[in-house]
């Protein structure tokens, strides 16, 4: 609780140093790849555009060939989902490709399943930076706002304004699918509330009614294009942070609540249409034919042992019916997908490193439940379904996982 209300003030007492080193250079090159991909990104590009480009030379340039000479390489006994992320890595730059290219398929294809494996392991390949640089974890979580907010602006631009040429130029982006706009609009409410429970001055009031107006460009990018896991997400959010503090302070907690039914009414939210709209939409559309999706890779995976084990490999497509039964290249799940793909020897040493990441993921919460449920709830939604997995927005996402963790211990140690 104490770290929650510390977090949005708190400086690390290290002297950012004058002369640029390599870890500069590096996190320089992060945030213009995420600003990029912010602005005229595609998540999930058809085809390799020049910002594509741009944005894929920029994030190997902020990785370094030394640093991804070491996460292939290199062993670690320290942490169990390091250790199973490198032989997780190892194996899908192998076996699956070995079998795309053996079966023939499209070369494009498979590098567009090649590069969204790598965004699963930024955390191992951005980490060491994180750690030589604690303060660079604030500037990793702006950028993350930022794509969030900037997905957001665009989503709503591409579904209300006409000839509008320069951000929308593909109606399929899905941008308010993305991960990093659910986490803006979680953390923007809780650091909001956390700054509530500071105390009810004229100050923390502005501050939280900014911060929830900022938290409502994203809200709104999922409310036009009615999201239900998303927003049941921020109800859920709003839920369990607000009783947190409420548990932990309760006349401060109970401020904070009333404050935002306050800014609610004035903002005149109509909850009950959101819910009808919400409603409307399962009736029509129900599961998104998700059970008949992994019905349908389940008859591909079980068509002789050797796809079984190491599946159709990178490249591979199936005949989707969450999509109309269109020939497609990925599921809306994440372990079904992996399973495709890389068969069932991928999805062991997938589950060990998505288990060690989840393992941390815990540890956030109980340090710091407004950014660790925040981060929970996109990761949680993209492994079983969004498609979302595939974006370099995942990858950032559990990137803050084990860098919020890093963020935290540095804090404790000074404080203490």
């Amino acid at each position: 609780m104490s770290f929650a209300l510390r977090f949005a003030s708190y400086r690390p007492p290290i002297q950012i140093p004058l002369n640029i080193d390599s870890y500069d250079y590096r996190a320089i090159c992060l945030f213009f790849a995420c600003l990029l991909y912010g602005l005229f990104g595609s998540p999930t590009p058809e085809h390799l555009s020049i910002v594509e480009i741009s944005v894929g030379a920029l994030l190997c340039l902020s990785v370094g060939i030394g640093r991804a000479r070491d996460v292939l390489f290199q062993r670690s006994h320290r942490r169990f989902w390091k250790s199973a992320g490198q032989v997780f890595l190892l194996y899908g730059l192998t076996i699956p490709c070995l079998i795309g290219v053996f079966s023939g398929h499209d070369v494009r294809e498979v590098v567009r399943d090649i590069m969204p494996f790598l965004f699963l392991f930024m955390p191992l390949f951005l980490l060491p930076l994180m750690r030589a640089r604690p303060y660079y974890f604030r500037s990793t979580l702006f950028v993350i706002l930022m794509i969030g907010m900037l997905f957001s602006f665009r989503s709503i631009l591409m579904h209300n304004v006409m000839g509008c040429h320069i951000w929308c130029t593909d109606d399929r982006l899905y941008l308010e699918n993305m991960p990093t706009v659910l986490f803006t609009a979680l953390f923007l409410i809780g650091t909001g509330l956390a700054v509530m429970m500071r105390g009810l001055t004229l100050k923390n009031t502005a501050v939280f009614c900014a911060l929830l107006m900022f938290a409502l460009v994203p809200i709104a990018a999922m409310v036009i294009t009615v999201q239900r896991a998303s927003l049941g997400a921020v109800a859920l959010y709003v839920l369990l942070i607000q009783g947190f503090f409420i548990y932990k302070m309760p006349v401060r907690g109970t401020n904070a609540l009333f404050m935002l039914v306050i800014v609610a009414a004035i903002l005149n939210l109509s909850f009950a249409a959101i819910f009808m709209a919400l409603w409307d939409k399962t009736q029509s559309v129900g599961l998104n034919m998700r059970p008949q999706e992994f019905e349908a890779v389940w008859s591909v995976m079980t068509y002789d042992p050797m796809t079984f084990l190491f599946g159709i490999g990178w490249g591979g497509h199936f005949n989707s019916p969450a999509v109309g039964g269109l020939n497609v290249n990925f599921t809306h799940n994440f372990f079904s997908s992996i399973f495709l793909k890389t068969g069932l020897i991928g999805v062991i040493l997938c589950i060990s490193y998505i288990a060690g990441l989840l393992e941390r993921l815990s540890r956030v919460i109980i340090k710091n439940p407004v950014i660790g449920l925040a981060l929970a709830a996109p990761i949680l939604i993209d492994l079983t379904l969004y498609a979302s997995f595939k974006s370099l927005d995942f990858g950032l996402v559990l990137l803050m996982i084990s860098s919020s963790l890093v963020y935290s211990r540095q804090s404790e140690s000074v404080q203490t």
